[in-house]
């Protein structure tokens, strides 16, 4: 994902437009704000990783943008429409157009669906029978390197990396504009996030994916975005194409979170 100035050059408006957003929690003496005038923008087919550290407003962003959380001013654009402004009907298709993947994979799955049935349900609320869309759900499942014969089982017998894969499909299942990965990596051991995030960034490629990769470790994002934005306190302290943040970064927080970084766990993205 780009900039304004990068998504203009590209000549279309972006899927994701973040303009002043301030988010504060409370009123009075008890008021907490959050978000301080944060600005962001993904054009079609890019990602733009979202990094800091607990309690810098990753999360808070993530569900402004999916429409959980209110904007105490500024807006949040979707395909050049207003979350806040949306009608009934527009708030039902931006639920579609916008998905996100969340940190938990024990609990983002339905336990008394199959996935089969889950994945039924994301292709179409409407008629959500395994059946009925049987090639699609094989289509998902290999996508994500599960064999057909998976979509009978229940996520108990899935291991917390193949449950956070399963997450991915049924998003992906949706065909959204926009997914919103919410620190999908934190709850995983090293070894399952390496094959996690090579997995995301195959299917950056094959499906044109348009993604925010929201992660308190900068060496994650670095792996998986176009450009990145560094959060700090509510506010966004730098900004701009991956390699010129990791590589010459003009924020001492963003010094300090490069040096953090262990030499990362050799993931292996092209």
């Amino acid at each position: 994902m780009t900039d304004s100035n990068s998504a203009q050059a590209a000549g279309s408006a972006p899927v994701l437009e973040v303009k002043d957003l301030v988010v504060t929690f409370g009123a009075g003496s008890s008021a907490v704000t959050v978000l301080k005038g944060v600005n962001a923008s993904i054009s079609r087919g890019q990602t733009l990783g979202i990094v800091g550290e607990s309690g810098s407003g990753k999360s808070t962003l993530a569900k402004a943008i999916v429409g959980l959380v209110h904007a105490s001013s500024g807006s949040i654009l979707v395909d050049g429409i207003d979350v806040g402004r949306m009608t009934g009907p527009q708030r039902r298709d931006m639920r579609r157009k916008v998905q996100m993947i969340p940190q938990d994979p024990y609990s983002s799955l339905n336990p008394r669906r199959t996935i089969g049935q889950t994945l039924a349900e994301a292709i179409d609320p409407v008629r959500s029978s395994p059946m009925l869309h049987r090639e699609k759900i094989e289509y998902w499942l290999s996508t994500i390197r599960l064999d057909a014969d998976v979509a009978s089982r229940y996520p108990h017998e899935f291991s917390g990396g193949q449950r956070q894969r399963i997450a991915v499909a049924r998003a992906l299942a949706v065909e959204p504009r926009l997914i919103i990965a919410d620190e999908i990596t934190s709850a995983l051991d090293l070894s399952v996030q390496a094959e996690l995030l090579n997995l995301v960034g195959r299917l950056r490629r094959e499906l044109d994916l348009t993604m925010a990769f929201i992660s308190h470790d900068l060496d994650v994002v670095h792996h998986v975005s176009d450009s990145i934005m560094v959060l700090y306190n509510g506010d966004v302290v730098e900004a701009g194409s991956v390699d010129a943040v990791y590589q010459n970064p003009q924020d001492p927080y963003t010094r300090k979170l490069i040096d953090s970084v262990p030499g990362g766990p050799g993931f292996d993205i092209g």
